[in-house]
């Protein structure tokens, strides 16, 4: 019985993901969940991964938005959620970036959003670029208005 309950406990301990990191994405090899391109831009990456430890890996941030806001993963199911730093082309968590969103972005998706991790950063891109800068809910509702259409259908 103490073996059984012990193998319980390593099952129960070990089948659920706590500690929220990212998997590698690999460039030119993983593609997209949402639009299924290949993710090959490190500054527009995304990753949304479950409690259980399922990794779904997106080629712009507009695409894990769009995931999202579809409901494919119920949102208590959502361990964490990663965006690509424009400037330090590495994942940040997508909830605490800073975003532009800007017509003189090039993203996969052409929305234009970009994520960054420090305010200098986003101030120095909003220099370059022009645009609005926002955050996490901005993005989502901004992404909610450009493809309402794309998400009214489910995707599969």
């Amino acid at each position: 019985m103490r073996a059984l309950f012990a193998l319980f406990a390593f099952i129960l301990l070990f089948s659920c993901e706590t500690k929220p990191t990212p998997e590698p994405i690999r460039f030119g090899k993983d593609t997209c969940v949402w639009c299924r391109m290949a993710i090959v831009d490190a500054g527009f990456a995304s990753e949304l991964k479950t409690k259980k430890g399922k990794v779904y890996k997106f080629d712009a941030i507009e695409c894990l938005g769009a995931f999202y806001l579809s409901g494919r993963v119920p949102k208590d199911e959502i361990l964490a959620m990663w965006v690509s730093d424009y400037k330090q082309k590495e994942l940040i968590r997508a909830e605490s970036a800073h975003y532009l969103i800007s017509p003189n972005i090039k993203s996969p998706m052409g929305l234009g959003i970009a994520a960054f991790e420090k305010e200098e950063d986003l101030k120095e891109a909003l220099r370059i670029f022009g645009g609005r800068r926002t955050d996490w809910k901005g993005v989502l509702e901004y992404i909610r208005e450009k493809w309402k259409d794309q998400l009214s259908h489910s995707h599969s």
